[in-house]
């Protein structure tokens, strides 16, 4: 067992010990059967890694690599919102019938801003201060834009 497992157990009793339940709110998961699916959660948890000793990588459950990779690229390569671009299933039920997930996640990856270097999505901007000002502290990227959130099928 790695050490992000026991991280990951203890996180998850400290949740059910001492989290909210969404029992009795409007919650957008259901079961099979059409009954509301509860959650219980914890705002601001934090888990720390000495990256030195190991990689917090979790052995206890089954990940699935290609499916995440699959996504991060479909995101930050393809900087696409249409779930036809993707290998997985996970987005199809936010998507609409032409496959869009509106103003979402790659779609604000491929956004052209304007920079005094020229015209730039927020990919490219990273790339480009990477190599020309790797000390900022700026390289930064934002998926969450305010003004796009009621044209995003899941914001």
């Amino acid at each position: 067992m790695s050490y992000a497992d026991k991280v990951f157990i203890e996180m998850c009793r400290d949740i059910i010990d001492n989290g909210t339940s969404t029992e009795g709110e409007k919650v957008r998961p259901r079961w099979e059967d059409g009954t509301p699916a509860y959650t219980v959660k914890k705002f601001g948890v934090v888990n720390r890694y000495d990256l030195r000793k190991e990689f917090p990588a979790l052995t206890l459950r089954r990940t699935g690599i290609k499916s995440c990779t699959d996504e991060l690229l479909w995101i930050w390569q393809k900087k696409s919102n249409n779930i036809h671009d993707l290998n997985s299933h996970i987005w199809d039920s936010w998507a609409d019938e032409d496959g869009s997930i509106g103003k979402a996640y790659g779609y604000q990856m491929g956004v052209k801003h304007v920079y005094k270097e020229g015209m730039m999505d927020q990919v490219d901007r990273i790339l480009y201060d990477l190599k020309n000002n790797p000390y900022s502290r700026r390289i930064m990227t934002n998926i969450y834009v305010h003004q796009d959130l009621h044209e995003m099928n899941l914001y």
